[in-house]
């Protein structure tokens, strides 16, 4: 049955590809350069150093790199270019979205958990839109954000926002897409915080 799937993965054409490569061994030192000269839209994952095996044991360091092509593209004209960076078993890739969030386990909470800043892309990959939140997703997100404004005690939004570029990229979508509600929640922080603090200053004058 394995001999009979590789077959057919050889024999039909696919958009994108995805491959395993390894640092600092098969990987070359200018594989961006590789990349760059081919202008293969491409994004590879963070440095998965963290991966074990199912009997506990430590998984050598490893990214997966997905290439989306502009155009569907068999087995053998891929390994030609995988082949360049040391991985000459390329697998075809029919859910980028998919590979992208496996890229951080996303939903994979019993395994290792990566960083999105830590994914690399180019060659005009849309990184944003491949990470692009399901609709039960922006609400948790959502719930994250207004949890975060209440327990820190943020009461502007400029705060909020610079906050959110330098240390929060993964909520920017959302933020801007909510900016109202969100605006109303810290201006009504904000006039809440300023009454206790009115209350307090009329306690401590009658003391």
């Amino acid at each position: 049955m394995e001999n009979v799937e590789k077959a057919e993965t050889k024999s039909k054409r696919f958009l994108s590809w995805t491959c395993v490569v390894y640092p600092g061994e098969s990987l070359p030192e200018k594989w961006k350069e590789i990349l760059g000269e081919l202008m293969i839209p491409w994004a590879i994952s963070p440095v998965h150093d963290q991966d074990v095996n199912a009997n506990g044991e430590k998984k050598k360091a490893h990214r997966h790199l997905l290439l989306s092509f502009h155009s569907v593209k068999a087995y053998a004209q891929v390994e030609e270019i995988t082949k360049l960076l040391g991985a000459p078993a390329p697998q075809p890739c029919r859910d980028t979205r998919g590979m992208v969030r496996y890229f951080l386990h996303l939903d994979n909470p019993e395994k290792a958990q990566y960083k999105r800043e830590d994914i690399e892309c180019g060659g005009g990959f849309d990184l944003e839109n491949a990470l692009k939140a399901t609709a039960t997703e922006e609400e948790e997100i959502l719930d994250e954000m207004c949890e975060f404004i209440e327990t820190n005690w943020v009461t502007e939004f400029c705060d909020f926002n610079s906050y959110v570029r330098k240390e929060r990229k993964e909520w920017r979508t959302i933020l801007r897409k909510n900016c109202f509600y969100l605006t109303q929640i810290i201006k009504s922080q904000r006039h809440y915080k300023e009454q206790e603090d009115a209350r307090q200053q009329n306690a401590n004058r009658k003391i």
